[in-house]
């Protein structure tokens, strides 16, 4: 393997669809339940609990997320963000899940702030790939990346 190999990103349609489905079946669950008279006024709460929930969960899906993975030879890895001239260097942390269909992984930056010129960006992350934003084989030598490092817990 040539390293540092680069794997271009893209946003996963079937992760933001399953999101809305999932979020839709809650609500829908809560329109549903038999709510006891004196209970009754929870069912309002929990609805607004689930819209508050879902503008968070589609606000952290669309802010900023790396253009492009650089994994090196050290196992660390560089996350490639859109306004930042070069990537930023990561470590996986710990509880890596690689499989065929799914890989989820967390990081965190190894520098205390980005770049200069960077954007600001959390000091950790996590990331979900799903088949669709990830080209086949690049998603093949990212697990395999994660095998050799040692950092996956399931591979």
């Amino acid at each position: 393997m040539q390293f540092p190999i680069v794997i271009e990103l893209r946003r996963s349609r079937l992760l933001l669809c399953a999101l809305f489905v999932l979020h839709a079946l809650a609500a829908l669950g809560v329109c549903l339940a038999e709510w006891s008279e004196s209970l009754f006024w929870v069912a309002p709460g929990a609805l607004l609990f689930l819209l508050l929930n879902g503008v968070h969960t589609g606000t952290n899906y669309l802010r900023q997320q790396p253009q492009a993975l650089w994994l090196y030879a050290d196992g660390t890895l560089g996350l490639v963000f859109v306004d930042a001239p070069q990537p930023l260097v990561a470590a996986l942390r710990p509880g890596v899940l690689a499989l065929p269909w799914i890989c989820v992984f967390s990081w965190r930056f190894l520098e205390e702030t980005p770049a200069a010129g960077a954007s600001p960006v959390a000091r950790r992350g996590a990331l979900t790939l799903l088949p669709d934003s990830v080209d086949a084989n690049a998603l093949r030598r990212l697990r395999l990346w994660l095998k050799l490092t040692g950092t996956g817990s399931r591979t």
